[in-house]
């Protein structure tokens, strides 16, 4: 009887678990998943979807061989079989191994359950996330967590659109990175690692006249389909979370503020000779060569550290801050990326001595590589900053567009005039001797300005005699920019660690691919006039008499007054148009010829 008892509440209890009263769904069910949307470049190409994977999962109570299964799971999955063997070893019953394993994977992984050789092993369907192109822009992407959460990047902050609440298909982002040109930022960094034995290279293409993020490279890079392989360190998106002294790539903007502040003139000139001694001769600044009596043109042209702390004694210390902080310094760029760091901008009030005169020349400040890059933007839109993009567009999974980003003006920096002159001064950097020489284009101008810069050492208190970062900013076409690149190479130990020798032939190499991908014309180019209006005429059958006429390109149809004649024998091969024929052109005919014919 208490048996029968227990065996009566067992099936109610299940009753009600099973069967709710209100007909909805039981609680021991799940309801159907909702569809994360996709992610894809600019073009439409997928950079991440959303998949139906196997999660591989163990009982641990049909486990026999623990080590052996340990060690083949470590094997396909690509996994220390230790770590396997202990979360094994551990457990007493139901565990989770690993969540949305590859395809691949799941096939050996289902063989070898056929053979017998995984006991206890299953594998059960689940949602994913898929990213196809692995390692290209991963720390853009991001990456989702467990019940397709995402974590990161643009899985992180457009979460609301991909995986909507109130509806089971997600929106589609497309973002402004173009694949081809990620690509190639990519395959560029990973060289450039390489070549000079780097810690970090990140390359940023920005589309001038937007600010549009065409590429945000950073390597080294890691697979998101993996990410759980990598540190939070390695995951970290560096182009705008990596603060660092940027060196004489500053003086790009810091020139360009004398100049707006009425500070300096284009006509003023400067004594380098000496190098630059403090009134009080606490510190000295030097620079490579004696470039004797300079103007502002020339402290461009050939980085003259000294020539810009001269000019920078020229300005009040709260307007030439005011001036910086407006190119974007000290502050988050707002690009819509989760880890933007704000950089390093220190108030006059707590100035050294020294202060003014090493932030002209890119020291005792802290920045980020989209700070570099949107401060450009100055320069290329009549002197207003623009915001940087990162999202293109998105759209609904009807397909109407939800938002639509473009061009995003935050303030007038500097006026159009300073913009232009200091386009015009960092052409002169590319001359043969400036010190960007190595970017010439063959019929295309650059506006560029290269980098060398210290780094700090919080050991030793001072800067490294080996830690440097070598740098390059561009824009393209110097008279009227279509394109900013930045390249900052982090620690190079190859031969050289000048921004000069190593990051302007990189700028150049990505330059190569950039202008014809994006159709930016050379002065060499041949431009020829077209009404745009092509006709064609189709090609008759030719007369035959006496000899064999050319019959290449005459269409098939066109052949019937020579296949209905009595006096030749005509094989037609293939369909089409005329490709080859036998007898050649030329030739003598006669009567019951054979005429071979091929078509395509």
């Amino acid at each position: 009887m208490i048996l029968a008892v227990a065996a009566a509440v067992l099936v109610l209890r299940f009753a009600v678990i099973m069967v709710p009263a209100n007909g909805g769904t039981s609680a021991g069910s799940t309801s159907p998943a909702a569809e994360r949307g996709p992610i894809l470049d600019r073009r439409g190409r997928i950079l991440a979807i959303q998949t139906r994977l196997d999660t591989v999962t163990a009982w641990r109570p049909e486990i026999r061989d623990v080590e052996g299964t340990a060690r083949l799971l470590g094997e396909i999955l690509e996994r220390d079989h230790r770590e396997i063997t202990d979360r094994i070893a551990t457990s007493t019953g139901f565990l989770t191994l690993q969540r949305t394993v590859t395809p691949s994977q799941s096939s050996r992984i289902t063989a070898e359950i056929r053979a017998g050789n995984l006991r206890g092993i299953r594998l059960q369907p689940d949602l994913g996330r898929s990213y196809p192109e692995r390692e290209s822009a991963a720390a853009v992407i991001g990456y989702t967590g467990v019940d397709n959460v995402g974590l990161a990047g643009i899985e992180y902050m457009f979460s609301e659109y991909l995986m909507p609440e109130t509806d089971p298909m997600g929106h589609q982002v497309f973002l402004t990175l173009d694949l081809a040109i990620q690509s190639a930022a990519d395959e560029l960094g990973r060289e450039l690692m390489q070549q000079h034995q780097a810690d970090m290279v990140t390359i940023v293409v920005a589309k001038a006249d937007t600010a549009e993020i065409l590429a945000l490279s950073s390597q080294p890079s890691f697979d998101p389909n993996n990410f759980l392989s990598y540190s939070a360190n390695q995951r970290r998106n560096t182009s705008i979370s990596r603060i660092y002294e940027p060196g004489s790539v500053f003086k790009v903007f810091s020139i360009a503020s004398l100049l707006e502040l009425g500070a300096i003139s284009p006509r003023d000139r400067f004594n380098t000779a000496g190098g630059y001694v403090a009134d009080n001769g606490s510190f000295i600044i030097s620079d490579l060569s004696n470039y004797g009596v300079i103007s502002p043109a020339q402290i461009i042209k050939f980085s003259s550290n000294v020539g810009a702390a001269y000019a920078s004694e020229r300005a009040d210390p709260g307007s030439f801050y005011t001036l910086l902080t407006s190119f974007g310094f000290g502050r988050p760029t707002g690009i819509d990326l989760n880890g933007e760091e704000r950089g390093l901008l220190a108030e006059p009030h707590r100035w050294s001595r020294r202060t003014q005169q090493t932030l002209a020349i890119g020291q005792e400040i802290g920045v980020t590589a989209i700070q570099m890059v949107a401060a450009a933007t100055v320069l290329s839109n009549e002197g207003v900053l623009l915001r940087p993009q990162i999202v293109n567009r998105i759209v609904s999974n009807s397909g109407e567009i939800l938002q639509q980003n473009g061009r995003e003006p935050v303030r007038q920096v500097v006026s159009p005039e300073t913009a232009r002159l200091m386009l015009e001064m960092m052409r002169g950097s590319t001359d043969r001797d400036g010190t960007a020489w190595r970017i010439q284009v063959e019929g295309v101008s650059v506006a560029a300005k290269t980098g060398t810069a210290e780094v700090f050492d919080p050991v030793n208190g001072r800067y490294s005699d080996a830690h440097f970062i070598a740098s390059t900013l561009a824009l393209v076409p110097a008279d009227h920019p279509e394109l900013i690149v930045y390249v900052m190479i982090d620690y190079p130990r190859g031969e050289s660690f000048f921004g000069g020798r190593i990051a302007a032939p990189a700028v150049r190499t990505m330059l190569d691919f950039l202008i014809p991908y994006w159709d930016i014309p050379r002065d060499t180019d041949t431009i020829t006039e077209h009404p745009g209006r092509v006709v064609l005429r189709p090609r008759t059958m030719p007369e035959i008499v006496d000899v064999m006429p050319d019959l290449t390109g005459v269409p098939l149809r066109s052949l019937m007054p020579l296949i209905v004649r009595d006096d030749l024998n005509v094989e037609i091969y293939g369909s089409g148009w005329v490709r080859s024929h036998s007898p050649a052109p030329g030739a003598p005919l006669e009567p019951g010829m054979t005429i071979r014919i091929e078509l395509e």
